[in-house]
């Protein structure tokens, strides 16, 4: 079995996923926005535990560390979906069995792009705020949002995104 390093990012991802709606809206960021979901959580992360405000500049590194992954998580994923979906007539075991390995690669997969956001925000500077986690979470969201250049916006995804700051608020 591999054995990951320790990572309080992907112990935070973890924890923070399994809190109610928090699937549903990252999923929603994910296939309606086209958003990285580890990104997302990561600006939590950043702005509940560490108190981190990051630039443009510093979240086109960290998406450039995530890129290789995500492409690899890309395929996985529309993979995992076409099996789930497929009408080949396989017998159900075995596609079961298919799915659910291809699911594992998947997360192990999800979780070697969080150390490699991880190891290269350990790279950057950065200074702790004294601004409030909601504030800095939403600032995190909107540079990540520029620095990816994706065709959205705070105000766009202001449903999901409130969702998930009501999650993260409520321990």
């Amino acid at each position: 079995m591999m054995q990951f390093p320790d990572s309080d990012f992907w112990d935070f991802s973890i924890e923070f996923y399994k809190k109610a709606d928090v699937e549903q809206s990252c999923l929603s960021l994910q296939d309606i926005y086209s958003l990285n979901v580890n990104l997302i959580l990561f600006c939590f992360w950043l702005g509940l535990n560490k108190k981190n405000k990051l630039e443009q500049d510093q979240w086109q590194q960290l998406i450039l560390a995530s890129l290789p992954w995500e492409e690899i998580i890309l395929s996985l994923r529309q993979s995992r979906r076409m099996i789930k979906h497929s009408s080949i007539a396989w017998p159900p075991d075995f596609k079961q069995e298919t799915s659910s390995s291809v699911s594992k690669i998947e997360l192990n997969t999800e979780r070697m792009q969080q150390l490699s956001i991880e190891q290269a925000w350990n790279q950057l500077d950065h200074t702790v705020s004294d601004d409030t986690s909601e504030n800095i979470i939403r600032h995190n969201i909107g540079e990540y949002l520029q620095a990816s250049q994706k065709d959205t916006t705070l105000a766009n995804i202001e449903k999901d995104l409130s969702v998930l700051l009501n999650s993260a608020t409520n321990t």
